[in-house]
């Protein structure tokens, strides 16, 4: 959808997302604080809100637009935030002519790939989805056909900023439900391995 803009006698037009895959992981994020934000005290603050981060539209320059318009806006914005994305897993995706590779094999992730993303979930993933991302995503460094191997896993801050932005939300999207549904399997998985073996203790002192 557009819109246009009247500031100085000046018209500009600007444009908002015709889909989820328009959006960058850091536009998304900002998006989601926003829609979760406790200072939005009304729909409309949330709108202004949203409005912005879409447009890169100055919220002074936003309040200059008819009201007529923001309702119109905002129903747009509504209707768009309904809509329920793609949630494929995309195995590789391709940034600034380097490809990356999707864990290959998450049911073997290392104890420190885990706790890497533990903490990270833990200190709020909207925070630190890029950092997710990052570990979940790395350069391709063998390919043989539809298999390939991705480079050992190391803390890596330029990586995360790579992530952060020019992943799309359609690159990224699918592989956070694919992990979160893992996630808790291999957590299921867990708990009922460390729950047999406090049986076995048991078993062992009786």
């Amino acid at each position: 959808m557009e819109f246009t803009l009247l500031k100085s006698g000046v018209k500009s037009k600007h444009n908002l997302p015709k889909s989820w895959n328009d959006l960058s992981l850091k536009k998304y994020v900002k998006v989601m604080k926003a829609l979760e934000s406790k200072e939005s005290k009304t729909e409309l603050d949330k709108t202004v809100s949203i409005l912005k981060i879409f447009s890169n539209v100055p919220e002074e320059d936003i309040a200059r637009l008819p009201i007529k318009n923001i309702n119109q806006l905002g129903a747009y914005l509504s209707e768009f935030l309904m809509t329920i994305p793609n949630d494929e897993l995309k195995h590789i995706i391709k940034i600034k002519g380097i490809e990356y590779g999707f864990h290959p094999k998450l049911s073997a992730i290392s104890f420190g790939e885990w706790v890497d993303i533990d903490n990270y979930i833990k200190d709020g993933v909207h925070d630190n989805l890029h950092k997710i991302m990052a570990i979940l995503y790395r350069p391709i460094i063998a390919k043989s056909g539809e298999k390939y191997q991705i480079e050992p896993y190391e803390p890596c801050k330029d990586r995360d900023e790579i992530m952060l932005d020019n992943l799309k939300f359609g690159d990224f999207y699918g592989a956070s439900v694919f992990f979160s549904d893992l996630g808790n399997e291999l957590l299921t998985t867990t708990l009922k391995s460390s729950i047999n073996k406090l049986k076995e203790k048991k078993k062992d002192r009786t």
